[in-house]
């Protein structure tokens, strides 16, 4: 069953901290229900990149949003091959360097870039409405601020030393103590930020991912979707 939302195909929306699981769990509910996948952290990873690029101060919020509207950033939402072009350019690999990890809370947290990318987010989300069955969305802001009103939301967890040895894959370090202080640096940017931070609503299922196969955490969202299916009446 296809579940689907007010006005169209369901939107999944995923929220949660680095390491947590979002982005594996997100692609694969999406490739099980057929729908689109956006990650929302890529944008904003890609507006990072830019401003990096160009020489623009991220800490110099003012400097940020006055060049916020330049970039031209462009998703894929195939959940099998997501794609990131800034200024028609790929920019998949150079999104995930330290740099801009290290920096694109700073950028996150200017208010301009943030209603600037909600705005494309949420285009992205009505056109998978549109023209798909939906679309599995994930980042720090779903459910609060991008789609409150997403039929399925979900707040992924983890342990903080199951986050450190996730993300420590990821990015092919071996020193998980140093990705874990870091993992807690962000952390504690993102939840703080006065635009947007991220917090878990009330009406967002928490699913703990520390002890739990991905394969298991994809099939609690599914079953989820499910559920909110059976809830909504067929348009």
């Amino acid at each position: 069953m296809n579940a689907r939302g007010h006005g169209g195909g369901i939107v999944i929306a995923i929220d949660g901290p680095s390491g947590s699981g979002k982005s594996s769990t997100a692609k694969g509910v999406a490739r099980a229900r057929e729908l689109r996948y956006l990650d929302t952290g890529a944008m904003y990873r890609a507006m990072t990149w830019w401003m990096l690029h160009h020489q623009v101060d991220v800490n110099d919020a003012a400097a940020v949003a006055e060049a916020a509207s330049r970039p031209v950033i462009t998703l894929g939402t195939d959940p099998d091959a997501p794609t990131v072009q800034v200024d028609g350019v790929d920019a998949a690999q150079a999104i995930r360097t330290q740099e801009v990890t290290t920096n694109v809370s700073a950028v996150s947290a200017v208010p301009a870039v943030r209603e600037l990318l909600v705005t494309r987010q949420r285009q992205i989300i009505d056109e998978a409405r549109d023209e798909a069955a939906g679309i599995v969305v994930e980042g720090r802001d779903i459910t609060t601020v991008v789609a409150p009103d997403a039929p399925v939301k979900i707040f992924l967890t983890a342990s903080a030393e199951m986050r450190a040895q996730r993300r420590s894959r990821e990015v092919r370090s071996s020193d998980v103590a140093a990705t874990q202080a870091d993992l807690a640096r962000r952390d504690q940017l993102d939840s703080s930020r006065a635009a947007s931070p991220l917090t878990q609503t009330a009406d967002a299922t928490e699913l703990d991912t520390t002890g739990l196969s991905l394969d298991e955490v994809i099939a609690l969202v599914v079953k989820l979707a499910d559920e909110a299916g059976a809830r909504t009446p067929a348009l």
